[in-house]
């Protein structure tokens, strides 16, 4: 690897290697290899956020969170649709919604010592049950 000494000794010539090499096949062919690999990263990308975005995306992204969290489950797309069809806690009967910050957010109720799933509850009950 050359030195900052010798680039700046050498600036000129290498810029003009640079260049010629550029122009060559070899380096055509580099530039146009390296635009495809950006073109598929770009694709890759687009298709992974929509993918996360689809029901199916956000179905398996939530079972992968529970797995994480130690729920155990024979049947992971059975628990899945009596969950998402859960509009009520089962606790106290607070209508549920969807989002991250609200007191009557959707939570999975486990026992943490099992992994047995329990109640769809309100994230205040299930922070009150608190096992």
């Amino acid at each position: 690897m050359p030195s900052k000494e010798y680039y700046e000794k050498n600036k000129e010539e290498i810029k003009e290697q640079v260049k010629k090499y550029k122009q060559s096949e070899k380096g055509k062919e580099a530039q146009q290899k390296a635009e495809q690999k950006y073109k598929q990263s770009e694709k890759g990308k687009e298709a992974k956020q929509k993918y996360k975005q689809s029901e199916k995306g956000k179905e398996t992204r939530r079972i992968f969170v529970w797995k994480q969290l130690g729920v155990k489950c024979d049947d992971w797309n059975e628990l899945y649709e009596y969950y998402i069809n859960c509009w009520e806690c089962e606790n106290c009967g607070v209508e549920l919604v969807e989002g991250h910050t609200a007191n009557n957010r959707r939570c999975l109720d486990h026992c943490h010592k099992t992994g047995k799933f329990r109640n769809v509850l309100c994230s205040y009950c299930n922070l009150l049950r608190g096992e």
